[in-house]
C-alpha cells in the first residue's frame, strides 16, 4: 500500500455558508427493499431534490437479493432526483448477513467476490458506481486494489479521528485529510468520512476534514430513519444546513482530482 500525498488544493471560494464547509450527506442504503424504510428515504430524497441538495446513496444491493426484493425502480428514482448512487458492501460469509449468524470473511477471495458481485448488480441497474464505502469500515490493501481494478474514483471507508479515539485494527483507516492510494494500475482518492448524524449533534458541527478547502461528510444508515428520533434529527440537520453547499461525494472527488499534484 502506498500513499502518495495529502490533497489540500481546491478552487478557492468553493464554499457556501457561514461555517465554510462543503457538505456531503452519505446514506448507507442497506434496506431500500423495506417498505417502511423506503417511505422515509423517498420523502427525504424528494425534499432534497426540490431544494437542489444532492446526497450520495451508497447502496448495498445484496441484502435485497437475499430478501428476494427488487430495488431497481427505487435506485433509479433516487438517481432521477439528482442523487449519486455509490456502492456499499459488507464482506459477510455467504448469505448469512443478519445477527446472530452473520460473520465477516476477510479472505482475499471473499473480498473480491463481494465487491464484484455488488458492482455488477448496480451496473445492471444502470449505475456503475464511482464511489464506495465499506460495511463496518473494513478496508485493507485488497479492498483498495479491487476498487482500483473495478474503476472506482474514490473511497470513503476511512474515518476522521473522533472524540472517542481510534480503534487499532489493520482493517480500519483513520485520515484527517484526503489522500491518494496508488498501485501499478491506477490511483484512488480516499475521502475520510467525518462523522455520523448523531455525532454531528454531539461534536461534529464545526469539524471538517483538513486541507485548504474543508469539507464535512456526514453519514447515516437508511434503516436509522425507522427511529422517529433519528428521522426528526435528520430533518433538523437538513433545515439547519440547507443554506450551505450540499454536493455529492463524486462532485467533491472530481474537484479535488482537478487540482491534485501530478
Amino acid at each position: 500500500m502506498k500513499i502518495l500525498h495529502s490533497i489540500n488544493t481546491l478552487p478557492t471560494g468553493w464554499y457556501v455558508g457561514a461555517t465554510r464547509f462543503t457538505r456531503i450527506l452519505a446514506v448507507h442504503a442497506e434496506k431500500l427493499h423495506d417498505v417502511c424504510v423506503w417511505k422515509r428515504v423517498k420523502r427525504i430524497a424528494r425534499w432534497m431534490g426540490r431544494k437542489g441538495m444532492k446526497a450520495t446513496f451508497f447502496v448495498y444491493p445484496f441484502r435485497a437479493q437475499v430478501a428476494s426484493g427488487d430495488i431497481t425502480d427505487r435506485v433509479q428514482m433516487l438517481a432521477a432526483l439528482g442523487h449519486e448512487i455509490g456502492q456499499h458492501t459488507h464482506f459477510y460469509a455467504g448469505a448469512k448477513i443478519d445477527k446472530p449468524e452473520k460473520d465477516n470473511d476477510l479472505s482475499e477471495a471473499n473480498i473480491v467476490h463481494c465487491l464484484r458481485r455488488d458492482f455488477v448488480t448496480l451496473e445492471q441497474i444502470g449505475f456503475p458506481p464511482k464511489g464506495f464505502t465499506a460495511g463496518a469500515w473494513l478496508v485493507n490493501g485488497m479492498v483498495l486494489d479491487t476498487l482500483v481494478e473495478l474503476g472506482f474514483a474514490y473511497d470513503c471507508s476511512a474515518r476522521f479521528p473522533n472524540a472517542r479515539g481510534m480503534v487499532n485494527s489493520p482493517y480500519h483507516r483513520w485520515l484527517r485529510s484526503p489522500q491518494l492510494y496508488a498501485n501499478a494500475q491506477d490511483r484512488l482518492l480516499c475521502l475520510p468520512t467525518v462523522c455520523s448524524l448523531g455525532e454531528w449533534f454531539k461534536w461534529g458541527r464545526q469539524v471538517s476534514a483538513d486541507g485548504s478547502v474543508p469539507y464535512q461528510l456526514t453519514y447515516l444508515h437508511d434503516y436509522d430513519l425507522l427511529s422517529l428520533r433519528n428521522y426528526l434529527l435528520l430533518w433538523v440537520f437538513l433545515n439547519f444546513t440547507r443554506e450551505q453547499c450540499f454536493v455529492s461525494a463524486e462532485m467533491l472527488a472530481d474537484r479535488i482530482r482537478e487540482k491534485e499534484v501530478r
